[in-house]
């Protein structure tokens, strides 16, 4: 049984991706005060006089001896690990245990910085209308199913979108209570066909197509298998 949870967001084109630093902090215990006993005077007993004896030779006095002084050394402090992520996801849209969000950058950041392997996708979103999507269940997925339109501005008027085409993503199996952030990748480009130019006679990148977006997305949970190619992101131009 799949249960489906719509997204009515538009995710901005992927052109730039701005960096974020991430700062990690670690406690160090703060000194105690410590007090020392201030040392008393003891009266000492007086001591009968003895008659003292002559000496042709005086005994050198001894040096004292240093002691060896002992380095301390500094213990660092133990990071503090990361808590676990809340649950149920906060900010999610939800939908009878299944839950997805559009994700900000700085999310997006982080997904890319987790998954090396994510970066050549991401690359491709200069070229190509992208978006993202982050899905996550009460219960073990077997698989992923992620449907989205592209949209573009209307020729005929400027002021309305139309549907470029259709795209649906695949994602893998999901344990319960987990985290997936999915690349939505299209084939419908950010420019316009090369250009050749006349100076140098060389082709050139086409004009930016202003206005081509990913929305619609909508997250389905499958809880039995599929014969399909897992991962992909299979796109059918309408237009």
């Amino acid at each position: 049984m799949e249960q489906r949870i719509k997204i009515k967001l538009v995710i901005a084109l992927f052109t730039s991706i701005a960096l974020f630093a991430s700062s990690s902090y670690a406690a160090t215990p703060s000194p105690k005060a410590s007090s020392k006993n201030s040392a008393k005077p003891v009266a000492s007993k007086s001591a009968t006089p003895k008659a003292a004896t002559a000496s042709t030779s005086k005994k050198p006095s001894k040096k004292p001896t240093k002691k060896p002084v002992k380095k301390k050394v500094k213990k660092t402090a133990t990071p503090i690990p990361s808590p676990s992520p809340v649950w149920p996801p906060v900010k999610f849209t939800s939908n009878k245990g299944i839950y997805a969000k559009i994700p900000t950058s700085k999310e997006l950041l982080g997904l890319v910085s987790a998954k090396a392997g994510l970066a050549e996708m991401v690359k491709k979103c200069e070229s190509y209308a992208c978006g993202a999507v982050i899905v996550a269940a009460d219960y073990r997925c077997m698989w992923w199913e992620i449907k989205s339109t592209v949209y573009g501005i209307d020729p005929a008027d400027a002021g309305k979108k139309i549907a470029l085409g259709k795209l649906r993503t695949l994602y893998g199996p999901l344990s319960p209570k987990t985290y997936a952030n999915i690349i939505l990748l299209s084939e419908e480009p950010l420019y316009g066909p090369s250009v050749t130019d006349p100076s140098t006679g060389e082709q050139i990148q086409g004009p930016p197509r202003t206005g081509v977006v990913v929305g619609g997305i909508s997250a389905i949970c499958h809880k039995s298998g599929t014969n399909e190619k897992i991962p992909a992101n299979i796109y059918t131009p309408l237009r």
